[in-house]
């Protein structure tokens, strides 16, 4: 677990504790219910049985080819991040599920897991980090060029991504 000291309000100098924590099946309810405000906010329906069947089962879908992390408040969780191998022999990993709920946004918490992911990828001695995205999430797309990322050539085949970007460690 890492803890974090972040500032709930730009404007403030209070300080709130956060904490980044490995995936564990205790978490798996409040990462439904967490996905479901999320992609609601977005205008996106929430589908885990088909589309989002990776964040229904965290522990099948990431935590036996890479980690997937959530980012807590007070044990409530506020965001998420992953990191899924796609390519194990040439060490090309790509990251997924990059949330924070809309009330929490524009206050660093993207940039903190992030930067978390990217840190674990390298630690991990991966070579790549790829990742795709909507157009219409500009905000997280100059997040990722702000840390390194460059736009990229379609990598997979996601019918929904419009995007495609990627980090060499």
């Amino acid at each position: 677990m890492e803890r974090l000291k972040a500032t709930e309000d730009l404007n403030s100098t209070e300080e709130t504790d956060m904490d980044i924590v490995t995936f564990n099946s205790d978490l798996q309810k409040q990462v439904d219910i967490f996905f479901e405000k999320c992609f609601s906010a977005v205008g996106i329906p929430y589908s885990p049985k088909d589309r989002h069947a990776d964040v229904a089962n965290v522990e099948q879908h990431y935590m036996n080819n890479g980690c997937f992390w959530c980012l807590l408040d007070e044990n409530k969780t506020i965001g998420t991040i992953a990191i899924r191998i796609i390519d194990d022999g040439n060490a090309i990993v790509e990251l997924k599920r990059m949330f924070v709920l809309p009330e929490y946004q524009g206050k660093g918490y993207g940039r903190l897991l992030l930067e978390h992911a990217v840190k674990y990828a390298r630690a991990q001695q991966y070579r790549k980090i790829c990742l795709d995205t909507r157009k219409q999430f500009s905000v997280a797309q100059h997040l990722y060029r702000s840390v390194g990322f460059q736009e990229t050539n379609r990598y997979n085949d996601n019918e929904h991504a419009e995007l495609y970007f990627e980090l060499v460690l």
